[in-house]
């Protein structure tokens, strides 16, 4: 009786799954209580200040609005859990006022007419903001009754709404000790000398005027700094006078272009008049230069006879 061969089975090799490079997808920093909202959406409407197609999250349960700002930088790309994603941008969400919005469309229609609110973000994806206006008497008149609530723009009434954003915004600049002058990028190596007390308050007012004038059109940016009357050159330095470390920093960086200029000098006189001595040959060099006494150099073989 002959038994049948058995095959040889080897080891059972683990099966290799390649995956994909995730390419449509993003990265969105964003609190959990906002992301586990049922309410949470994401829609697309024209930046108030220029007008190019740009994101926003409405969360209607808290009657809440932000913005999508993403922070991208070139030559960068993300890890995601084992694959990777080329485009390394991230994606953040900060609170924004929808009247900044709707205004755009209230200078534009509203300017010699009333308009109700309805009708006036009436237009495909304004019609989702409605709700997040509880009115418009900030910028604008209100004609007719109060639950019509129709609108005409008052352009007084929005330059006053648009200072007093700036001045809490610069007061709140101030408050958080962000660094609003020239010298911020070393911010960290004085932060804890520097007195916010000691810059002048026009510098958060310019500062806190350019992050307003962010969601504006260029027309409003230019009343809205007549109103400040900033001066036309703001100097560039950490308050009326300097700190201790301010100063330490500034001497450091004359010591050190005194001892450029000195050494350059130096360089220069010793290359001239000042041979330098030789020093002594240890018994391997002297043993090279024995073994080559003899020999050609390789541009003597060139040469015409």
């Amino acid at each position: 009786m002959t038994t049948r061969s058995k095959k040889k089975v080897g080891p059972i090799q683990p099966t290799v799954i390649t995956k994909s490079r995730i390419e449509n997808s993003w990265v969105m920093l964003i609190k959990d209580t906002l992301f586990n909202n049922n309410s949470f959406r994401i829609i697309t409407l024209p930046h108030p200040a220029h007008g190019s197609p740009s994101k926003y999250v409405l969360d209607k349960s808290n009657k809440k609005m932000y913005e999508v700002v993403t922070f991208s930088e070139p030559f960068r790309s993300l890890f995601i859990g084992e694959t990777v994603k080329s485009d390394g941008s991230i994606m953040l969400v900060t609170p924004v006022n929808p009247v900044f919005l709707a205004l755009p469309r209230l200078r534009e229609q509203c300017t010699s007419r009333a308009v109700p609110l309805e009708d006036l973000l009436s237009e495909k994806g304004f019609h989702e903001i409605v709700e997040f206006i509880g009115d418009l008497e900030c910028v604008a008149d209100l004609k007719g009754s109060a639950e019509l609530k129709a609108y005409k723009y008052s352009e007084v009434k929005t330059i006053e709404w648009l200072e007093s954003k700036v001045r809490k915004l610069a007061t709140l600049l101030k408050n958080k000790q962000i660094h609003v002058t020239s010298g911020s990028s070393s911010a960290t190596f004085v932060s804890s000398t520097l007195n916010n007390d000691s810059i002048d308050e026009e510098f958060y007012l310019k500062y806190a005027h350019g992050i307003i004038s962010e969601y504006l059109e260029d027309d409003l940016v230019d009343l809205l700094e007549k109103k400040f009357a900033f001066k036309s050159e703001l100097i560039e330095s950490v308050g009326k006078r300097k700190s201790d470390a301010s100063e330490l920093l500034e001497a450091n960086k004359r010591v050190k272009c005194e001892l450029n200029e000195d050494s350059e000098i130096m360089d220069t006189s010793f290359n001239s008049n000042v041979v330098k001595k030789q020093k002594p040959l240890t018994a391997k060099e002297k043993a090279r230069q024995k073994a080559a006494s003899g020999t050609k150099t390789i541009s003597s073989f060139f040469t015409k006879k």
